[in-house]
């Protein structure tokens, strides 16, 4: 495949090329200066300006074919070949240009080489040189008497090869700069700093071919950030960039050439590692965890784990993949087990498909759910609660033969049911120790607050009691309205049983989880007390005989 930068260096060698010819044609001018002297003398001046002639044309065919043939296998050799004809062609323009001074414009080949390949800096040097070599030749001559007619035409000849040597050795430096700024923008990811999707799938080809060559192994490591869509609408987008941007320094550190870092898309990276194998490529893997994790991102101590994590799957070649979407393919799937090793949780899956919402609606209903999601990214001991409690609320549902839409009701009030915590700080709701007085009132307060939260959209008022009696008690002793019995509604009795068995079977700072088999002890002793007695023996019999189906 040629892509555009082959095209440029194939451009320039053609003009090039073209440039010599015709400076070799005009060379040609100088054969009838050559009779100009006995016999002998122009035998011996024809045969040394053939030779010279022939060398400076064989170097140019030569210098071409190398560039034609080299070009994509080998890009490094064109540059050894203009290193070359500059080395032989120098010395054999200047032997030339003193010889037969009408010549003396043909230097101009080895300064355009000169300039053209490596920039103004050596294209002047060359030019100077050049021209300091025929000016001392004019000064000291050996071939032919001091004529100082032809010293300053010389003077200004040099001039014109110094000045050519300088324009354009000026303007190939120009063309490099931006050249290689475009293609750093092409190859870069603006926001991390690090490669991006585009390159990182060149390179892992082009690598993979020059693994294949050698034989050494080649690594891939896949990552993700943990939970970043919810850092990211709980905390703006802007410190979610923050977050990118500072886990691409990290992996611009660690990773080390000849391995590379890119940016895959979103919140995944990747990182390539030519020559190493399975167990190298574990230990970069786990030392980028641990740079991440101790980190101090802003906001991260709401995060589940009360830090920024990432997981990651690695595939190695040869064993798993001879190509770029094989290994691509392996370690995406072992980053999909790593980060989804337990049933997959969505929060908005069952809320998404309540869209028979009214246009005014619509708007609430979409601040319901970011409100639902910094509830989540706050309250770092109950994440994932909701989640839980509407599994076992539907699996307790279903036990109880309720019809469909109920079910769906069920699920969509218990994923909504803590939503009035978003008016409780932080500090309260993490708080280790006990709460006081005044801080047990506010979190008393949360089902009212939820409830209204809720009950403007006309959609979900079916689930607004559920969420305003869930910590209601069955003999009348819960909060916010004391109701007792049959009084309170179905919805929310089953909610306050299952609500109450995920909060005991999760660690908290101030006590340890209790099994399952423990948690339905205490649920059964409290029957009749806090919970509805039926429900309890349902619910205890599914989780009993592991009936229990988390659904997403």
């Amino acid at each position: 495949m040629v892509t555009w930068k082959d095209k440029r260096q194939r451009n320039i060698t053609e003009h090039i090329t073209c440039t010599h010819i015709v400076c070799i044609l005009l060379a040609l001018l100088v054969l009838p200066a050559l009779y100009n002297f006995t016999p002998w003398e122009a035998y011996r001046n024809f045969f040394y300006f053939s030779v010279v002639l022939s060398a400076t044309i064989a170097l140019n065919i030569t210098l071409y074919l190398i560039k034609k043939l080299t070009l994509k296998s080998e890009p490094y050799l064109p540059y050894l070949g203009e290193l070359l004809i500059i080395c032989i062609l120098l010395p054999l323009t200047l032997s030339l240009a003193v010889a037969f001074p009408a010549t003396k414009f043909l230097l101009l080949i080895p300064v355009i080489i000169a300039a053209t390949t490596w920039g103004k800096k050596v294209g002047v040097a060359v030019a100077a040189f050049s021209s300091c070599v025929v000016l001392i030749s004019d000064l000291f001559p050996i071939l032919r008497p001091f004529s100082p007619q032809a010293f300053q035409v010389d003077l200004v000849n040099t001039g014109v090869i110094v000045l050519a040597g300088w324009f354009i050795g000026g303007l190939t430096d120009i063309e490099t700069e931006t050249r290689n700024s475009l293609i750093h923008l092409a190859n870069t990811d603006g926001l991390t700093g690090l490669y991006n999707h585009r390159y990182f799938q060149e390179e892992l080809r082009r690598r993979l071919t020059e693994a294949e060559k050698t034989g050494r192994p080649l690594s891939l490591i896949m990552m993700d950030i943990d939970y970043f869509k919810f850092y990211n609408d709980a905390f703006g987008h802007q410190k979610g960039d923050q977050v990118l941007a500072t886990i691409g320094r990290i992996l611009a550190r660690l990773v080390k050439e000849p391995s590379f870092a890119a940016r895959y898309g979103g919140e995944e990276f990747v990182v390539v590692m030519p020559g190493a194998d399975r167990e190298a490529a574990r230990e970069l893997d786990e030392q980028i965890k641990r740079e991440v994790a101790g980190f101090p991102f802003e906001g991260a101590e709401n995060l589940p784990a009360g830090r920024m994590t990432i997981s990651s799957g690695i595939a190695c070649y040869p064993g798993d993949g001879t190509t770029a979407r094989e290994l691509v393919r392996v370690a995406d799937d072992a980053l999909y087990r790593a980060k989804y090793g337990r049933k997959t949780h969505l929060y908005f899956s069952v809320v998404d498909e309540l869209r028979a919402f009214s246009h005014s609606e619509k708007e609430l209903f979409n601040s319901l759910k970011t409100l639902l999601t910094i509830i989540n990214a706050r309250d770092r001991y109950t994440f994932g609660h909701s989640e839980r409690v509407a599994g076992y609320a539907v699996a307790l549902a279903e036990r109880m033969g309720l019809p469909p839409e109920h079910v769906s009701l069920l699920q969509c009030g218990a994923y909504l049911h803590d939503i009035g915590k978003v008016e409780i700080p932080p500090e309260i709701l993490n708080k280790p120790g006990k709460l006081d007085q005044n801080e047990w009132e506010m979190i008393k307060n949360h089902p009212d607050w939820g409830g209204n939260i809720v009950r403007p959209l006309t959609l979900l008022s079916a689930i607004v009691p559920l969420i305003r009696h869930h910590h209601e008690n069955y003999d009348g002793t819960g909060y916010p309205d004391g109701l007792a019995g049959e009084d309170i509604p179905l919805f929310a009795r089953i909610l306050r049983i299952v609500d109450s068995f995920d909060a005991m079977t999760t660690d908290r700072p101030y006590k340890a989880a209790k099994t399952p088999r423990e948690a339905c002890m205490v649920l059964k002793q409290e029957a009749g007390k806090m919970f509805d007695p039926h429900l309890v023996e349902l619910f205890t019999e599914i989780i009993m005989k592991q009936e229990v189906i988390i659904r997403s």
